[in-house]
């Protein structure tokens, strides 16, 4: 199968090497060409163009960062679509909301291609090594097909009933509790040191607590607030996925209060400097609003 590959940022250039390891023939393309270069040196062919990459491609796979993103490559009348082969597949791995994958599904019946949306649960670390979980919904014949490939970057496989817009909702779920935790944790671990309580104590409760080798890494870098530790997911980054839920929910008319916090501190967040700084840096929105100080008091000092 000839597959493209387009946006090779940290979760995308994972997902890429993988495809590469197991044997694919994989074309490429990222805005920045820079970041072509390691996929070049291991068998891709680099490409200047989307349209360049998917030129006779039976699968492209996009990893871009949103919908706007997602719009422009794909969307108008001199958009990727309009040049992809008929029955052609394009998998959507990209987080993005369930009205762009509703409009892209569309996008692609009309053109006679086939869409999937794939979006996938898992850090960059896991990306690179092929651990991640795909939530993968819409065109059922496609979705057979491109099975068998995803299992090179994916360990899950979770085929989901109904349209494409449905893999999107429930990756919004999933993320949904992940930050929700972490706001959570945030929370204890403030109070915990204001009241002269054990920071320490609680890390080992949540470690305990969370079977997740991910929800473990987090209870311990928050309570060392390790800002040196790699970014899995950026403030800027969750901010656009929480956009994201609380658009579903209202849509749905289903208030996420929880979310509307989170939104409020990643804001705060990104205005004190942090935008670029792992999610769970949410903490320091909450250290701030207890008089404790954060990372952001530091960078307005320095």
């Amino acid at each position: 199968m000839k597959i493209a590959f387009l946006g090779l940022g940290k979760m995308g250039a994972g997902m890429a090497h993988c495809l590469l390891a197991a044997g694919h023939s994989l074309r490429v393309w990222n805005r920045d060409a820079a970041k072509m270069t390691p996929l070049e040196r291991a068998g891709a062919v680099a490409c200047k163009s989307p349209e360049g990459a998917a030129e006779g491609a039976q699968l492209v796979i996009s990893s871009l960062m949103d919908d706007a993103s997602v719009r422009a490559v794909f969307g108008g009348p001199g958009g990727l679509i309009a040049s992809m082969v008929p029955g052609a597949i394009h998998l959507c791995v990209t987080t993005i909301s369930p009205g762009c994958a509703e409009w892209l599904a569309a996008q692609h019946v009309d053109h006679g291609s086939r869409y999937l949306s794939g979006p996938v649960v898992g850090r960059p670390d896991a990306a690179a090594e092929g651990r991640l979980v795909l939530l993968l919904a819409g065109e059922p014949t496609a979705l057979e097909e491109v099975q068998p490939v995803c299992k090179a970057f994916a360990y899950t496989v979770v085929p989901l009933p109904g349209p494409a817009r449905t893999a999107n909702s429930q990756k919004l779920c999933v993320n949904f509790f992940v930050i929700a935790l972490i706001e959570a944790m945030a929370e204890c671990y403030t109070f915990a040191e204001k009241t002269g309580a054990s920071r320490e104590m609680m890390e080992q409760f949540f470690a305990n607590s969370l079977a997740h080798p991910g929800l473990k890494q987090y209870a311990s870098r928050m309570k060392q607030r390790d800002a040196e530790a790699p970014v899995g997911f950026s403030m800027r980054g969750g901010l656009k996925d929480v956009l994201l839920m609380l658009d579903a929910a209202s849509e749905a008319g289903c208030p996420l209060d929880l979310a509307q916090l989170i939104e409020t501190k990643m804001q705060w967040c990104i205005a004190a400097g942090l935008g670029d700084a792992d999610w769970s840096e949410i903490q320091e929105a909450t250290r701030e609003g207890a008089g404790l100080g954060s990372a952001a008091t530091l960078l307005r000092t320095e």
